[in-house]
């Protein structure tokens, strides 16, 4: 068995696939098995060269942001301190912006450049380490986060959250791979570039009381050991900025809870005003604005008790699986976008890591009565790829007539409308299948000790391939 598993490891990976695929009777159809590393690879190419020929051709503006970070960067560098530099984000985030910055060469297009480049290398490294980890899911994984990013636009190139979707995903896998301490790390750290991801720690907690110790050192080393160095660099104020700063924001025009408003507003534009509020944001004001942020406030409240509480009823039972892990943290990424008060086009982003983490899962892991079935996790995808789709016709596409008016108005906050109404379908509907989940597997409860001894801890651990 061995000597097969040597031979097999030195082919090609495309060769690989193929021997693999062939030896697992459960091997989805020859149509998904047809597609090898290199036609993933030239679709990848092809979907980034129609994203950015897009984007010259129709002169979208999507680079603002990354205009922003590099006029932050060099007032730090003329003599701005760190605790007044870029406040709304954690500060790893600073030293982060600072690489691309530095290797600009101070240069504000090269630094446009260069911010691209990298996003674009961490987006095809993400989708090499999915084909990479192989299981019977493994090309539908791939496809999907190609097809996801490229829905996305390039948006997903200009803004930092991808860093976080990759990590988010990067922890599944690691969960698959029975590197606790490493998920535990990579979630650790999504946390130091946005505070989110702190979040889907419990998630990294499914395998053996050591396995969760594990996880748990890799996160408090990481995400408690940034903080400690942000405190030291800039300051208490600089550390917990980023709360504060959202913490006084306003209603954002694209939110959950700012669509009733902007509705009426489609309809009587001089009902309601938006502008770019200091926060940097449009944002909504007038009649029934405080209510909503009651609303979007009481909502995140409750919205974070039910995590807690899912999340405790997930660790009580008896098994816990990688595939289930995954699911839970993409129902909590769900639920932080929909009861925030603010809704940015790149927080769709999001959700691709940890969903292209959970197909793979999906495919590794075996049949367990509680997982979700293929279909489950086809509906799932195809819902956050049209999810997606439409973020993108809100932005960049509609944006102008959505927060300036104009003839495109009413057809662009219908737009929105229709985005923000399939979304909370889309949490209802998640919701529904984690509690399916969780039922069923108080039903099949006692089919194995939660403790396995530590020499069979990687064999028989729920939480692992």
């Amino acid at each position: 068995m061995q000597r097969d598993e040597v031979q097999v490891n030195f082919l090609s990976p495309d060769a690989r696939s193929r021997v693999i695929e062939a030896a697992d009777p459960d091997t989805p159809g020859t149509t998904r098995s047809r597609l090898g590393w290199r036609r993933l690879a030239l679709i990848w190419l092809v979907a980034r060269g129609i994203v950015f020929g897009v984007w010259a051709y129709f002169g979208l503006t999507t680079q603002g942001d990354v205009l922003y970070y590099w006029q932050r960067l060099n007032l730090m560098v003329e003599g701005v301190p760190l605790s007044q530099t870029l406040v709304e984000y954690p500060t790893p985030v600073v030293w982060f912006l600072s690489v691309p910055y530095w290797l600009a060469g101070r240069s504000r297009p090269a630094f446009v450049v260069v911010f691209i480049a990298g996003m674009l290398v961490l987006d095809m490294l993400f989708a090499v380490v999915l084909w990479r980890a192989g299981g019977k899911r493994r090309n539908f994984a791939v496809l999907f986060w190609i097809v996801f990013t490229f829905v996305m636009g390039p948006t997903t190139y200009m803004r930092f959250d991808l860093v976080p979707a990759v990590l988010g995903g990067l922890a599944v896998l690691s969960l698959l791979a029975t590197r606790d301490s490493f998920a535990g790390a990579l979630v650790g750290l999504g946390a130091a570039f946005k505070l989110w991801p702190a979040v889907l720690w419990p998630g990294t907690l499914g395998g053996s009381r050591r396995a969760r110790v594990r996880s748990t050192i890799g996160f408090l080393v990481v995400g408690v050991g940034l903080a400690v160095v942000s405190l030291v660099a800039g300051g208490w104020g600089r550390l917990v900025s980023p709360l504060a700063w959202q913490g006084a924001r306003g209603l954002q025009v694209e939110s959950i809870w700012a669509t009733p408003l902007m509705l009426i507003r489609g309809f009587s534009p001089s009902r309601y005003t938006v502008a770019l509020s200091q926060w940097k944001a449009f944002e909504i004001a007038g009649n029934g604005t405080a209510t909503a942020l009651t609303a979007s406030t009481v909502a995140t409240l409750l919205g974070y008790l039910a995590i807690a509480v899912t999340y405790v009823l997930w660790l009580r039972r008896p098994t816990r699986t990688v595939v289930e892990a995954a699911l839970l943290m993409v129902l909590v990424v769900t639920v932080t976008i929909v009861t925030n008060k603010t809704f940015s086009p790149q927080y769709m982003m999001w959700l691709g890591g940890p969903l292209a983490g959970l197909l793979v899962a999906a495919g590794r892991a075996p049949v367990e009565p509680s997982a979700p079935s293929w279909r489950d996790l086809r509906t799932m995808t195809w819902c956050v790829l049209g999810l997606t789709l439409v973020t993108q016709l809100v932005y960049p596409i509609l944006y102008q007539p959505l927060v300036h008016g104009g003839d495109l108005l009413l057809l662009a906050t219908i737009v929105l409308v229709v985005r923000n109404v399939a979304l909370v379908g889309f949490l209802i509907w998640l919701g529904l299948l984690v509690r399916r989940m969780l039922r069923s597997g108080e039903a099949d409860g006692g089919v194995r000790n939660d403790e396995p001894s530590d020499e069979h801890d990687e064999k028989e651990r729920k939480v692992g391939p």
